[in-house]
């Protein structure tokens, strides 16, 4: 089992409010509110549907054990196939693009924990998804705890706001403006957050170039 914990904020929003209303061709302060609102709101739906993360942020990736794959074994005496666990030497990192891996920590059953040498492993960054790659002649540690064994802190992220790629730029402008436009229909406020049903079919056009397909 696996979870993803933000744990640190971007520090700021892939677009301004002056961008927003630009597009939006409003000039009064009287719904800056709201644009900063749906700003927000958007970034976080073109992340989640495109996997990635737009503005530079720290993430924890928490797993049971370390990756394994089930591959067909035969030992000469069963009758048929059987199948066996073997661990894979590679960790995919679930938000794009990777920029670093600060701490992989493991767990011992009373909680304390140990860190795994960076010596003994190898970021990929170049991968989308990056990966935690397993050097020659090493093997992973096992956890003794038996749930969240493990810990992966990393940062991901295109840096500031102007290496963000324009067309997801361009993508959150389309939908801040569907949004804006039909305000009221189809909108729940929730605190400061808003949802919706599903992204747009244009705006999902627009992100889909960068969409990083879930991989074993």
């Amino acid at each position: 089992m696996t979870a993803l914990t933000r744990v640190l904020l971007p520090s700021s929003e892939p677009l301004t409010l002056a961008e927003a209303k630009a597009h939006l061709r409003v000039s009064t302060t009287d719904d800056d509110a709201l644009i900063t609102s749906l700003i927000v709101a958007v970034r976080g739906m073109c992340e989640e549907f495109t996997q990635r993360a737009l503005i530079t942020q720290g993430w924890r990736l928490w797993l049971d054990t370390f990756p394994g794959d089930t591959m067909p074994w035969w030992d000469g005496m069963r009758e048929g196939v059987s199948s066996r666990l073997t661990v894979s030497r590679f960790v995919t990192i679930p938000r794009a693009p990777l920029q670093s891996i600060s701490a992989v920590t493991i767990y011992a059953d009373d909680d304390s924990s140990t860190i795994f040498a960076p010596s003994l492993y190898f970021v990929d960054s170049a991968a989308e998804p990056g990966r935690l790659a397993l050097r020659n002649n090493t093997s992973w540690p096992v956890p003794q705890r038996a749930s969240n064994g493990i810990s992966i802190d990393f940062t991901a992220g295109y840096g500031a706001a102007s290496a963000v790629p324009q067309p997801l730029k361009q993508g959150m402008l389309v939908h801040i403006g569907q949004l804006y436009e039909h305000r009221g229909e189809g909108l729940r406020f929730r605190g400061d957050q808003i949802s919706v049903q599903s992204l747009p079919e244009l705006v999902q056009a627009m992100y889909q170039p960068f969409r990083i397909q879930r991989l074993r």
